[in-house]
């Protein structure tokens, strides 16, 4: 059979609703396989000990490791936190590359590669940021009595986020780009499909930062927090009232921050 065949035998056949199954399961296996490694990665994490490689507190101030190799360590972490936590937002762009490119895995393979290079790129400059306030509570007798602040801060600047104009913006403009890839071919090449796991990466970025920053400053001790924050960001983007879970959570996040200065033993 040739390509010209080929392509009229997947024509013939892709309106079949067993066919349809088999490729949404062929096109999930990937990153279906990562999420599941990702989240059996941290789990064992936390039944063991290990968690305290995943936590950034431990590195810059307890674990007594050079500074570059806590960043490291940080940044390789990082990777499985991403995977766990973003990845069923991109299940459906794994799904067009797998549809629409004959090198089915290879295209996901850089998709998936690129996004995560976005996300490591937020990861080092929240761990700069990190090295600074560690510094500044070193440095700061004031803020050093007052460290649940800090936690504190970040919630409100969650909280903050998530009622803003600005992040309904960031999410309208994701629908709106991923809605356009249905319907266009951003991803018709490696090159392209390396450059669309960029820009989608970007827009998820601008859509979740503040959400990545808590999990970071507050979450990364907690397995359930980390879930629940995962489950927040794939609500808020995929399920039609996720608005109103986004308005929700901003309130829940304002009045967590008051809880954790006014008791500092949440923190």
């Amino acid at each position: 059979m040739n390509l010209d065949q080929a392509q009229d035998e997947y024509r013939n056949q892709r309106g079949k609703p067993d066919f349809v199954a088999a490729l949404w399961w062929d096109a999930l296996l990937l990153p279906g396989s990562l999420l599941l490694v990702s989240w059996g990665l941290l789990v064992f994490a936390f039944l063991t000990g290990y968690r305290v490689l995943i936590d950034h507190d431990y590195l810059l101030r307890a674990s007594h490791l050079p500074w570059i190799a806590a960043l490291g360590i940080f940044l390789a972490d990082w990777q499985v936190m991403v995977l766990a936590m973003m990845m069923p937002c991109v299940f459906s762009q794994c799904v067009l590359l797998y549809r629409r490119h004959q090198e089915r895995r290879r295209t996901q393979a850089l998709f998936l590669l690129s996004y995560a290079v976005v996300w490591t790129i937020f990861a080092l400059l929240a761990f700069l940021f990190d090295t600074l306030v560690h510094q500044m509570v070193r440095s700061w007798w004031w803020l050093y009595l007052h460290a649940q602040l800090i936690g504190a801060l970040t919630l409100v600047v969650a909280g903050i986020v998530q009622w803003s104009p600005m992040k309904q913006r960031c999410l309208q403009r994701w629908q709106v780009q991923a809605s356009h890839c249905v319907h266009s071919r951003p991803f018709d090449s490696l090159p392209r499909s390396w450059h669309w796991g960029w820009n989608y990466g970007r827009w998820c970025v601008e859509s979740n930062w503040a959400l990545m920053l808590l999990m970071v400053a507050i979450g990364m001790r907690n397995l359930l927090v980390i879930a629940l924050l995962a489950l927040l960001m794939f609500v808020e983007r995929e399920v039609p009232l996720g608005k109103w879970f986004r308005l929700v959570s901003g309130g829940v996040f304002l009045v967590l921050a008051l809880l954790w200065y006014v008791f500092p033993l949440l923190s």
